[in-house]
């Protein structure tokens, strides 16, 4: 569905681009334009020098903007960033502040970037003082190239951050300066093969094509960690900046960090950006005495809600470790769990399942029982073995019973190996067939989860086959 609908009341992107204009204006445009047998014109969004030369060319038309885009370098998608930028003007408007306004950039391993996008359209539309951070030099000479072409020195400034820190650089000198407002826009992903794994099998193909470096793209820890990183640093320089901000891109991780401003008793407030067929986040906090409570976000219909199932598991007499129980479960399925947060009595884990491994229990169970009777007799009628030989012989043959049973019974969802060794090799090379998110409350020694469906070919039945095989196995 496209969300161009929903996107800023006042971004100018809500209607699409006069194509035919562009082509006439700009020679570099018309070159990639190409027109169909009722006059349409359009262009090859997959082809990253076409959304070059689009953005290079919206940029001198609707902003007087004349930039230059590395071609190792990220594509700014121009309806996003303004959307950010329409946002923080309603911030500053809804606490009064008005010109001269100072906004900092801080995005490390993205940086400024070589467009140093942000700080040039908030300077150019609002007459903004902007500050950038960056880490990469080659981005940082781009950067500062592109400010000087446009003769917008005197508005931004661009600085190279050479410490690991988000925030703290900027404040190394008592005298440092403060600012209205920080924004960012942080790499999503851990590392390049989540990159790669990020989209469902059973979502379409994007239309646009793929741009930027991995140095873009990629920090330690992802998205949630970075985040997590400016709140912690926010905290020590609480009257230097205003307002905080973010841009998210999961929208799990904005739901974390929701959690983690409550549990200090932040004041936050939050928006999404809807663009085309993609939807971010915004999200703001602030330690000053400011009312978000007005603040709107301009999707004007409720998205449909993707419900969690819900279910408790009562506490074990014979368990020390319900949450231990529970994880040996998983590993029974062989489903992959990694730890997303771990706090007091609360734990929350990203599941995948890439093969079905919780169907036809029933009919395992009645085939090793008829299987493992069957060796049972064959045994005893065996009378010069002696009775712990007969034991351990029935033990190893159930053993290799059950594990036959398994390799070899029928998937009706996926046609994939369930053995455990190929677990790693499996979530590298094989889409999950199940993807959630599992959160685990333990109170009273009774676990209280919810599981959320994130994506899968099993869909959310499969989902609901895995909560009921835990509940049949909680004993």
């Amino acid at each position: 569905m496209a969300l161009n609908k929903f996107m800023h009341p006042r971004n100018i992107y809500k209607m699409r681009p006069d194509f035919v204009k562009l082509a006439k204006t700009y020679e570099e445009f018309s070159e990639i334009a190409k027109v169909d047998v009722s006059g349409k014109v359009s262009i090859d969004f997959k082809d990253p020098n076409s959304l070059r030369i689009l953005t290079q060319c919206l940029l001198k038309a609707d902003f007087g903007l004349d930039i230059v885009i590395p071609e190792d370098r990220l594509v700014p998608t121009l309806p996003l960033r303004l959307n950010y930028i329409l946002w923080i003007e309603d911030l500053m408007s809804a606490i009064n502040k008005s010109d001269p306004i100072f906004g900092l950039d801080i995005e490390i391993f993205l940086g400024t970037g070589a467009c140093a996008i942000y700080p040039l359209l908030a300077a150019v539309k609002n007459k903004w003082h902007m500050v950038g951070l960056e880490t990469d030099s080659e981005s940082l000479q781009h950067a500062t190239y592109n400010i000087s072409k446009n003769n917008l020195q005197n508005y931004i400034e661009v600085k190279e951050n050479t410490t690991k820190s988000v925030l703290e650089y900027m404040f190394l000198d008592e005298n440092s300066q403060t600012f209205e407002f920080c924004m960012c826009n942080p790499p999503f992903y851990t590392n390049i093969e989540e990159l790669w794994e990020s989209r469902s099998p059973a979502r379409p193909e994007p239309k646009n094509g793929f741009t930027g470096s991995p140095h873009e793209l990629i920090t330690e820890g992802g998205e949630l960690q970075f985040c997590r990183k400016i709140i912690e640093e926010s905290k020590l320089h609480k009257d230097k900046i205003l307002i905080f901000t973010t841009m998210v891109g999961h929208k799990f991780n904005l739901k974390e960090l929701i959690i983690d401003l409550k549990a200090d008793g932040i004041k936050y407030t939050t928006t999404e950006f809807c663009q085309g067929r993609v939807t971010r986040w915004g999200l703001a906090w602030t330690y000053q005495n400011y009312d978000f409570s007005k603040m709107f976000s301009p999707r004007e219909l409720k998205p449909k809600k993707n419900v969690p199932i819900s279910f408790s598991l009562p506490e074990l007499n014979e368990c020390n470790d319900n949450m231990q129980k529970l994880k040996n479960i998983l590993q029974d399925l062989q489903i992959i769990h990694k730890v997303v947060t771990k706090r007091k009595n609360e734990l929350v884990l990203d599941i995948e399942a890439m093969s079905n491994t919780w169907s036809n229990q029933r009919r395992k169970r009645r085939i090793l029982k008829r299987l493992s009777g069957d060796q049972m007799k064959k045994v005893k009628n065996d009378l010069e073995i002696p009775t712990n030989e007969i034991s351990e012989k029935i033990h190893h043959n159930t053993d290799e019973l059950q594990k036959t049973i398994i390799d070899k019974s029928i998937d009706p969802l996926e046609g994939t190996s369930h053995n455990l060794s190929n677990s790693k090799s499996l979530e590298n090379q094989t889409p999950a067939i199940v993807h959630g998110i599992m959160k685990i409350n333990n109170k009273d020694k009774i676990l209280h989860i919810e599981i959320e469906f994130i994506n899968g070919s099993a869909g959310k039945e499969g989902l609901h086959q895995i909560v009921q095989y835990i509940k049949n196995n909680w004993k």
